[in-house]
């Protein structure tokens, strides 16, 4: 996973937001699922913690300030065989 171009403190933003998602997901969410699911919103430039940790999770959540879009929650998907391929 490449984390370049991002700054030292979004980088430590997002390890709490993934800290955060996997102490409020379901036992068999797996971490690297939320990991891509966290960079690729982080892609869009989204920083707030809570809807980081609400998108990592597929919920719906707070609306993202005015003028700005977020991405909708990804699909979580049981299987997960073509991770680290």
């Amino acid at each position: 996973m490449n984390v370049s171009g991002y700054t030292t403190s979004d980088l430590e933003t997002f390890r709490k937001v993934l800290d955060r998602a996997v102490s409020e997901a379901d036992a068999d969410f797996p971490v690297e699922l939320m990991a891509r699911r966290l960079f690729v919103i982080a892609r869009t430039g989204e920083r707030d913690p809570d809807r980081l940790v609400h998108a990592i999770l597929g919920r719906a959540g707070p609306p993202p300030p005015a003028g700005r879009l977020s991405p909708p929650p990804l699909p979580f998907r049981a299987s997960h065989s073509s991770f680290g391929r």
